[in-house]
């Protein structure tokens, strides 16, 4: 089983410092950005428990990986309110897809296929979040 969060596009650029950007919005924006890359990457480099042919024990590895995303991104410590918002609800995001994760491993160690289908499309609604979250978060810190 592969991770569809892995293969997703989700590195976001370090907000570039244009001219009329507060150092303040500048900071913030690359503190959160830091941690979601750093996320990310470890995410992509997290290796594969190649015993494990079915998977599982990587899709929980992964679970417990996007729960410490969502701690980290939590804990960054923000002062802007557009900002805030969205480093909850990417920290929202990356706990649905933790607790899907681990749903969809309970559900394929019972080979409950009726359970697994419906924790793969949850799976699937979370990852689809990314993309237009990261993109709402680089719109943000790009913008003067």
């Amino acid at each position: 089983m592969r991770h569809p969060a892995t293969t997703a596009a989700v590195l976001i650029g370090l907000a570039a410092a244009t001219a009329g950007c507060g150092q303040r919005k500048i900071a913030e924006c690359n503190a959160l950005v830091q941690v979601i890359n750093t996320g990310v990457v470890s995410l992509e480099k997290a290796p594969k428990n190649e015993s494990d042919p079915s998977g599982i024990s990587d899709l929980r590895a992964m679970a417990d990986a996007m729960d410490k995303v969502a701690a980290d991104a939590g804990n960054v410590q923000l002062t802007m309110a557009e900002l805030k918002k969205l480093r909850d609800d990417y920290h929202k995001m990356a706990k649905n897809i933790a607790k899907a994760e681990r749903e969809l491993a309970a559900a394929a160690e019972a080979r409950n296929t009726a359970r697994r289908t419906v924790a793969e499309a949850t799976l699937e609604a979370a990852v689809k979040q990314e993309d237009p979250l990261v993109d709402q978060i680089n719109k943000y810190c790009q913008t003067p």
